[in-house]
């Protein structure tokens, strides 16, 4: 049924109060909660601790009380004084109803809550599902009678893999009954099993489902360790690079396919084109040139550095990031030409290990720093070839960084590593300008993000606050991408190894990349097996998007 809820607003006006004996005196009451079941009056009774001379008023009240001394005076000789309170209902329709009364002196401000429920209200709550992971058989629910006359309940037709510590009983109103769930695994089907548990509530059939993960790993096990990836939208598919063996893959999400290239060189690092035709991989000292719609190499450059990281541009150049040599420049390869075809960039020098994105109108590059402090992101336009360091953000220690960004879909806003979000403009005064904070535990990095326009999401992989190891926390957390609070988080599929006599040990995906697809209805996230030492530790995790 229907709660009705009651919002007091209460402006309270002090008036002469001494305390006689203790400044530090204060009011205190013999009840903190009144619950009224229709028409009934209760009695108050107040005091102060220790014994003071002192006046009280009551400032404020729900329109449904009456008082019988609304003011008055406790002394030394009469320090106790009852209150007469009684419920007014004549005018109110069936339902709940809170609201409190507030008394005032210079001893402080206090008052009591009140619930009155009028008419015979049978009001409870239950979950509507009940979830058991891999390394759970027991689980706890409530049974809440938030109504005014007890309720009976009764599980129906309760299934044999499950056992309740309590299948009928009678719970008084304002109260409530813990249950608790244990499940027989033995007696489950291989597999992630629904089912439904019937509750009879006062003769009203409730059903709790009951999701079960019997487990079956559904994750794809791949053969290396990534070493990094990109997401293509206008193919809706996964590219990443791996080593050991060292080779490009190719996932598509449409057919959960992989195609791979084999590489020369360990690759560093990757970047695909915005139309997901081309791939540039990074190496130590060398660069190949990925055609992925014909799954080949095009050519293999020489660069004058390691590449920690590389953005293709859509205008047939790439841009290597160093990963060495403190101040330095951009290594600007010109993939139009065969040979002298590596400049360096102007407009200044970058800080060695700055991470690089393109910006989805293809005409600039964001960098955002590290081992500098304070950290910061500054912009490189690349409108003619050459990539030119144009200025950083206006903030130097103001908002964190962090060292790493990405892009909302549209390219309006710049979130960070360090949760700090940003608005994007062609025009200096108004780009980095700070737009908002995405609302983490304080104690936390963003380590990868994606934005989904089409379902408003944020999905993030937080670390878990510990500044030693900084490991990724095995969830995947949902903020709403206009206000940036959170929405929801879904813990990723543990990994699974059994020992000689068939016992299992389950290790924590760790994720350390997460993508949605073009409609946003799907998400893929490359997890590895924390302190797990399998031989293919690293596996592709689907979700699907409600």
């Amino acid at each position: 049924m229907k709660k009705i809820f009651c919002l007091v607003i209460i402006v309270c006006t002090l008036f002469s109060c001494v305390a006689d004996t203790e400044k530090d005196a204060e009011l205190v009451f013999s009840e903190n909660n009144l619950l009224f079941n229709g028409w009934e009056t209760k009695s108050l009774f107040i005091t102060t601790n220790p014994i003071s001379e002192c006046a009280y008023q009551i400032t404020s009240k729900p329109s449904w009380i009456v008082v019988s001394h609304e003011s008055g005076n406790i002394s030394s000789d009469n320090n106790i004084r009852e209150i007469k309170i009684s419920s007014n209902l004549a005018d109110l329709k069936p339902g709940t109803y809170e609201g409190e009364i507030q008394f005032t002196t210079t001893l402080g401000s206090k008052s009591i809550l009140l619930k009155a429920i009028v008419g015979d209200n049978s009001l409870y709550s239950i979950p509507k599902s009940l979830n058991f992971p891999i390394t759970n058989s027991s689980l706890k629910f409530i049974i809440k009678n938030d109504g005014n006359f007890p309720l009976s309940y009764n599980f129906e037709n309760i299934n044999n893999a499950i056992t309740l510590s309590s299948n009928n009983g009678n719970i008084a109103a304002q109260s409530q009954k813990e249950i608790t769930v244990t499940l027989n695994r033995q007696a489950l089907a291989s597999g992630v099993t629904s089912l439904n548990l019937n509750l009879n509530i006062n003769n009203k059939l409730e059903t709790i489902s009951i999701n079960i993960d019997n487990f079956t790993e559904h994750k794809l096990f791949l053969n290396g360790d990534v070493v990094d990836a990109e997401y293509s939208k206008t193919k809706d598919q996964l590219i990443f690079v791996s080593s050991n063996p060292s080779k490009i893959s190719i996932y598509n999400t449409s057919t959960a396919n992989i195609e791979n290239i084999p590489l020369v060189y360990t690759p560093t690092c990757i970047s695909i084109s915005q139309d997901g035709e081309t791939a540039v991989v990074g190496h130590d000292a060398h660069l190949t040139y990925i055609n992925l719609k014909t799954k080949s190499i095009t050519k293999t450059y020489s660069v004058s550095c390691y590449a920690l990281d590389v953005v293709l541009g859509n205008n047939k150049w790439a841009y290597v990031f160093p990963k060495e040599n403190q101040w330095t420049n951009l290594r600007c390869v010109n993939l139009n030409k065969s040979v002298d075809n590596e400049e360096l960039s102007t407009g200044g020098s970058i800080y060695a290990g700055t991470k690089g994105r393109l910006h989805p109108s293809g005409k600039f590059i964001y960098g955002a720093d590290n081992g500098s402090y304070p950290s910061d992101i500054e912009k490189y336009d690349i409108q003619n070839g050459v990539a030119n360091m144009i200025y950083d953000s206006p903030y130097h220690g103001d908002y964190p960084m962090n060292g790493n960004l990405w892009f909302s879909e549209d390219g309006n806003r710049i979130f960070t590593r360090g949760k700090t979000v940003l608005k994007t403009s062609e025009t200096k005064s108004q780009d980095m300008i700070y737009n908002g904070q995405i609302n983490t535990n304080s104690t936390v990095n963003i380590e990868w993000l994606d934005h989904s326009n089409n379902k408003s999401n944020l999905y993030v992989i937080l670390n878990n606050g510990d500044v030693w190891t900084q490991s990724r926390a095995p969830y995947i957390h949902i903020y709403n991408s206009t206000n940036l609070t959170f929405k929801n988080k879904f813990e990723l599929e543990k990994y699974q190894v059994k020992n000689n006599n068939g016992e299992a040990t389950y290790y924590d995906a760790e994720p350390y990349y997460i993508f949605s697809n073009s409609t946003g209805n799907k998400t893929f996230v490359l997890t590895k097996a924390k302190g797990s030492g399998l031989e293919n530790e690293w596996s592709i995790q689907t979700f699907i998007i409600e």
